[in-house]
């Protein structure tokens, strides 16, 4: 009992634990993720829908996208894919959720390519017009794990080709405070069908720009935890990220629907083109 009250006690070091595949491996949790997903009324795990169709259009407007060979990666159940394909595009999506991927193929009419992939990890396929990694996926992962993936992006896109992703910025941040909550069936029951405990411990890290959601689960007979990194930006500290896996950044906006840039914005929407 001493070990696990001290390890909860612990504030833990930026991005010293890595749990983002349980959540679409664990049964319960897949089928949480997509309901969160296709849900309407929260926008926890992807946009609404009418706020997804205004994203599509701004890329569309900005980026020719009917001929274009389009990858989206972290694609979830398809709701962009979709819709990138009804735009002209000739599109494949990615994502290492079976559960997400089975849905998306359902309903796709078969006329997108989905891979089931981590694309931290395994071999992606190339030749794409232009890529595309949305809803903040950038922001979950450490560093090594952002180079990483960007410098994947960047061998899978054709001359010429372009990124587009979103990012948080300072003013998310702003908005967050550090909290402790200890409920029975915490989330109303999101993270596992029978009885549970849940702890949430929420930290912030100023100097890195970064918050962590934590999430202990005490179940009978298990406890297992979840890690939400979550990395903020400044204009300036993306666009330097970015330069140092290659890209140079051609449009920055307010997020993904063309919003105008303010300061300390929540979010960013970025195109960038290989340098």
């Amino acid at each position: 009992m001493y070990e696990f009250i001290h390890d909860i006690a612990l504030r833990p070091s930026p991005f010293s634990r890595y749990t983002a595949k349980q959540l679409w491996t664990k049964q319960h949790l897949s089928k949480q993720m997509l309901d969160y997903h296709l849900s309407q009324e929260t926008d926890l795990a992807s946009r609404r829908i009418e706020v997804i169709d205004r994203v599509v259009s701004w890329i569309d407007g900005q980026i020719e996208l009917s001929g274009k060979k389009l990858c989206d990666l972290g694609c979830g159940p398809g709701l962009y894919t979709q819709r990138f394909s009804e735009h002209g595009a000739q599109v494949t999506g990615i994502d290492f959720s079976e559960y997400a991927l089975n849905y998306a193929k359902a309903n796709s009419g078969g006329v997108v390519d989905y891979l089931q992939a981590d694309y931290l990890v395994d071999q992606l396929p190339a030749g794409f017009d232009l890529i595309t990694l949305i809803y903040t996926d950038l922001c979950v992962l450490s560093p090594e794990q952002r180079s990483i993936l960007l410098r994947k992006m960047r061998g899978m896109l054709n001359p010429g080709g372009k990124i587009v992703l979103d990012v948080a910025g300072m003013g998310l941040l702003d908005s967050r405070q550090e909290v402790t909550l200890i409920e029975d069936r915490l989330m109303g029951g999101f993270w596992a069908p029978g009885d549970y405990v849940g702890i949430q411990k929420s930290y912030l890290y100023d100097e890195q720009h970064l918050a962590l959601d934590r999430y202990i689960i005490v179940q009978p007979g298990e406890t297992w935890q979840i890690y939400n990194w979550f990395q903020h930006y400044t204009p300036e500290s993306i666009e330097a990220e970015l330069r140092a896996c290659g890209f140079a950044i051609t449009e920055l906006a307010g997020d993904l629907t063309g919003k105008p840039m303010v300061e300390n914005s929540d979010l960013m929407g970025i195109i960038a083109t290989p340098c």
